[in-house]
């Protein structure tokens, strides 16, 4: 580190030097250089930051205090602070700027400006004043490896016409680790690329030296309501240490409070110095403002030294004034798919908690959800909001069945006049391929357990069995049952008049009008009016909006892992197939991903969400193995979706509790085994397959001819010993016996209120009360964290979209073309998914009759 060396003239000089060696004091009488060392040595210093931690400061002023905490930054901070010390001869008073903020990746980065005025007014020491302002450059970088270590480091240059503080270079590197929310420790070393070459007289204290801190902060309630944190500063040149306390309590709906504490000299009575600040802040929403007062003692005198301000404005809300009551609209205009499903479940749930939330009006333009199971869940949202005192609007354009069944749930339903209700019924879509396959040359062949699984029919039949369609009826019959109880319930309409009502569908809005279905009219502009009516009085009306809030917490928490087993079951890693837009679940990826939380000390319970009609029998195995040695080891909560049957059962058996909504479809505990024979399009076309083989049965997989009887006959012996490891390990699970399990079995697919009263699930419920159970069986609060699973991996190109408010579009390749003609590319699809010979746990392909879901954020906010 160095200065420049080029010599003042002696007076200016002189007076600058008198005046550094002066400043350094917190106060005191009439600066003498004659008098003994001061306790606070001459230093180049920064603007002070009253009241913060080197442990815990995560705000813009970690640049000077700790740069590792950036890293710990929730969103980025402008700052401005002010120190004047009219009466003191300390240095760091004056104006400091910063602005820092989180970058991608674990990264955040900071610049900061200090312009330092040190006071003047040396007349009684005999000199003038000659201006020795200095300005500091820093910027800090910091790099966050987990939510409990964190690295970072600054580069500091000075600024000023004064040779003694021009040209300074300093290095400050830091550290911090936060076991748990309780304990943060950091170690900052400041200056460490040496002291400056040029000292100062009387006593040649150096103008810029190393120095250490080490910090530990403690938070007894393990929240940032009340902090103290211990600090000791050791000075390398001086040999001398320092050690600081500071205070930090929230007042609720007002701000913080904060105080601190430094001891230079502790051991000595002569020559002990104390400086210490007192101060309040108050935030409001994204700003903050405060201050507070600077003093303390040295050589044995008392007085006040000066004050500080200090105003802010972030990209985070922190704890203070509340802000005024609001209604919030959400618009829906796509349908969500899982993911976004659940994220909207979630902020349902967050607006039921917040006390200044009056409203949600939900202006619905597309169905609200992919099946009846998730129209449940977002039904038990609006019912949870209800019981939170909110209200609770649904304004529907042209509603589908799904939207109804919602939103029968709110307080109140309008509907734009010239729209309508798409609703006359429920109704299933059964889609049959054999006599497409018999014309163009291929025989799906298929051996299967029990005539209730009815999945290889679509392939294998023009028509359904018997069986199949009498079950598909009593599904049918379940759906349409609780679709009338539920409007019973929460419109008031007879469940007895509910057949001959929606006998009239579809409705225009007159008529849904007049049989109850909604409440009245109300075009898009009219919406804010209809939400101040519901509450009764005037609030502000507007888009969902959910800043990011200042953490509460610190270091890692114990948490809920969520992980989802979304779409089709194949072996292998899992992929999606955009040109259908199917996401296929790869046993190899979820295992992978159940071991990493099996293994997460931070991850206390797990809840599996299942979304998937089963697949590959091996995939599904694969994957049971490995949650039942997580549940071996922490409670694994199952919340079953819109379908979780066959496969997706089978891996749900481990769970501790399974919950499933009423019209969740499960069951389906079966194996079917085969495949396509394609000879005949083959002939069709010309081609003529010759096959060599050293044993008959070397080629019975292919796709080039049919099984011969005698592979049936082996295939039925092998299907029935897949079967029996299905029944076993759903026995072992539901502590059933495999008889038992075997006679709700053959492929028989349920309801979830059936699969209840036939003890395949545990309790009714969705996936708030998943949740809920977890947090049970871990001793977790309220608001643990969840950690979901897999982690959507967004590509760089979707990364550069999302920049200019774009989105990748998975679909795009057959964007435009009928739903009916996508489901019929999807129906053959399983045909070519599975390999040779590979033995399946899925139940029947039912076409999306109304819109296919996606997981890109679908609502706005």
């Amino acid at each position: 580190m160095t200065v420049k060396t080029n010599k003042p003239h002696a007076p200016a000089a002189l007076a600058t030097l008198v005046a550094l060696a002066g400043f350094a004091a917190i106060l005191g009488a009439e600066p003498n250089v004659a008098e003994a060392s001061e306790p606070f040595p001459t230093r180049a210093e920064r603007i002070l930051s009253p009241g913060r931690s080197v442990a815990t400061e995560d705000g813009a002023e970690a640049l000077v205090l700790n740069p590792a905490n950036l890293a710990y930054m929730p969103g980025y901070e402008l700052r401005w602070t002010g120190v004047r010390c009219p009466d003191t001869r300390r240095v760091a008073c004056g104006h400091a700027v910063d602005l820092a903020a989180p970058l991608l990746w674990g990264f955040a980065s900071g610049l900061r400006v200090d312009y330092v005025m040190p006071p003047g007014g040396l007349e009684g020491a005999g000199f003038p004043y000659n201006g020795i302002d200095y300005t500091w450059l820093t910027w800090g970088v910091g790099y966050r490896f987990s939510d409990r270590f964190a690295l970072g480091a600054t580069l500091q240059w000075s600024f000023s016409s004064n040779p003694y503080t021009d040209n300074l270079f300093g290095i400050t590197a830091g550290a911090s680790y936060r076991p748990d929310p309780h304990v943060a420790i950091s170690l900052v070393a400041q200056d460490f690329n040496g002291p400056s070459l040029q000292k100062l007289p009387p006593e040649g204290s150096p103008v810029l030296g190393r120095t250490y801190v080490g910090a530990v902060a403690i938070r007894p309630t393990g929240t940032r309501v009340l902090q103290v944190d211990l600090e000791g500063k050791y000075y390398d040149i001086i040999d001398q240490w320092r050690p600081r306390g500071v205070l930090g309590f929230d007042v609720p709906g007002v701000g913080r409070i904060r105080g601190d504490i430094e001891v230079a000299n502790l051991g000595s009575d002569a020559r002990r110095g104390i400086q210490a600040t007192a101060g309040a802040e108050i935030y409001f929403n994204a700003f903050s403002a405060g201050g507070g007062a600077i003093f303390g003692s040295a050589l044995g005198k008392n007085t006040s030294v000066g004050e500080y301000a200090t105003a802010s404005i972030s990209g985070y809300f922190s704890p203070g004034v509340p802000s005024g009551d609001r209604a919030v609209s959400i618009r829906l205009e796509s349908t969500p798919g899982t993911r976004s499903h659940v994220r909207l479940l979630r902020r349902l749930w967050k607006l039921a908690e917040d006390k200044h939330t009056t409203s949600v009006t939900m202006v619905i333009r597309s169905e609200v959800a992919t099946s009846y199971a998730h129209a449940e869940e977002i039904a038990d949202a609006f019912r949870v909001l209800r019981a939170s005192g909110k209200k609770v609007v649904c304004s529907f354009e042209d509603a589908g069945a799904k939207s109804l069944y919602a939103c029968a749930s709110a307080n109140k339903i309008v509907i734009n006049p010239a729209g309508g209700i798409r609703f006359a019924g429920i109704k299933t879509t059964h889609m049959y391929l054999a006599g497409m396959l018999s014309k163009i040359g291929v025989k799906a062949e298929f051996v299967r357990i029990g005539a209730h699984k009815s999945a290889p029919e679509q392939f294998m039949n023009e028509h359904a069995s018997p069986t199949a369609k009498a079950d598909q009826e009593d599904l049918l019959r379940q759906h349409e049952a609780v679709y009338a109880r539920n409007m019973a319930l929460y419109r008031h309409i007879p469940e007895d008049k509910w057949p001959s009502i929606i006998a009239k569908g579809p409705f225009v809005a007159s008529e849904a009008r007049d049989a109850n279905l909604v409440d009245g009219y109300a075009f898009d502009d009219e919406l804010e009016r209809v939400t101040q009516d519901v509450v009764g009085r005037k609030v502000p009306y507007g888009k969902l909006s959910e800043p990011t809030r200042a953490p509460e917490y610190f270091g890692s928490r114990s948490k809920i892992g969520l992980l989802y087993i979304d779409g089709d079951i194949i072996d292998g890693r899992s992929r999606n197939v955009p040109i259908l837009d199917m996401k296929l679940v790869g046993s190899y990826t979820i295992a992978d991903e159940i071991k990493q939380l099996r293994d997460d000390g931070d991850i206390k319970a797990v809840v599996l969400r299942i979304e998937s009609p089963g697949g590959s029998s091996m995939a599904s195995d694969v994957m049971w193995r490995e949650l039942k040695k997580l549940g071996e080891k922490k409670p694994l909560i199952v919340s079953m979706g819109s379908v979780a049957a066959s496969g997706g059962y089978y891996v749900a058996a481990p769970a501790q509790t399974i919950f499933a909504l009423p019209l969740t479809i499960t069951g389906s505990i079966g194996i079917f085994y085969g495949k396509a024979d394609i000879s005949g399009l083959l002939d069709k076309i010309g081609v003529n397959i010759e096959v060599r083989k050293t044993a008959p049965r070397a080629d019975a997989e292919s796709l080039y001819r049919g099984f011969t009887e005698d592979e049936r006959a082996e295939l039925r012996h092998k299907v029935h010993q897949f079967y029996d490891v299905f029944l076993d390990r759903v026995s072992q699970g539901r502590h059933m016996s495999k008889e038992a399990v075997d006679a709700v079995g053959q492929g028989r697919v349920w309801a979830g209120q059936q699969a209840l009263e036939h003890h395949l699930v545990d309790r009714m419920g969705g996936l708030r009360e998943a949740l809920a159970a977890a947090r049970e069986a871990a001793h977790l609060p309220a608001d643990a964290p969840i950690v979901e699973r897999p982690a959507i991996q967004q590509s760089l190109f979707e990364y550069a979209l999302g920049l200019v408010g774009m989105k990748a579009n998975a679909g795009m390749a057959i964007e435009g073309l009928p739903v009916q003609v996508k489901e019929v590319l999807r129906g053959i699809a399983p045909l070519a998914m599975y390999g040779e010979g590979e033995a399946l746990a899925r139940m029947e392909w039912v076409p999306l009759e109304d819109t296919l879901g996606s997981d890109d954020e679908t609502y706005e906010e």
